[in-house]
C-alpha cells in the first residue's frame, strides 16, 4: 500500500540511468571500502569560462568513508557538451561496473 501511495505522490524511479548523470564507482586504496555515487551533470559540475566565450565543466569530489579517514580526491574534466575528457584520482581507484 505504501509503495503504491509513494509512487503516486513522488513518481516511479526509472530503471535506467538518466542521461544527465552517471555513476562514479571508486575504491579506497587503504581500506578497500567501495563507493557508488550518482553524479548529476546539471547540478554537480562546475563551470570554467574561457576567453573565447566557450564553457567547459569540471568535477572535484572529496570522498571520506566510514571505515577509515583516508580522503579520496576525484578530479574530472568535461568538454562543452559535458562529455568526460579526463579523470584523475588520488588515494583510491576507479571501479568499472
Amino acid at each position: 500500500m505504501f509503495k503504491k501511495l509513494s509512487k503516486k505522490l513522488f513518481g516511479g524511479r526509472p530503471s535506467t540511468q538518466p542521461s544527465d548523470g552517471f555513476f562514479l564507482n571508486v575504491r579506497c586504496s587503504e581500506c578497500g571500502e567501495t563507493f557508488k555515487l550518482f553524479i548529476n551533470k546539471s547540478a554537480d559540475l562546475g563551470q570554467d569560462y574561457h576567453e573565447d566565450g566557450s564553457v567547459t565543466y569540471f568535477l572535484k569530489k572529496e570522498i571520506i568513508g566510514a571505515g577509515c579517514r583516508n580522503r579520496i580526491h576525484v578530479n574530472m574534466q568535461f568538454d562543452t557538451g559535458k562529455n568526460k575528457v579526463s579523470e584523475k584520482i588520488e588515494n583510491g581507484e576507479f571501479i568499472e561496473e
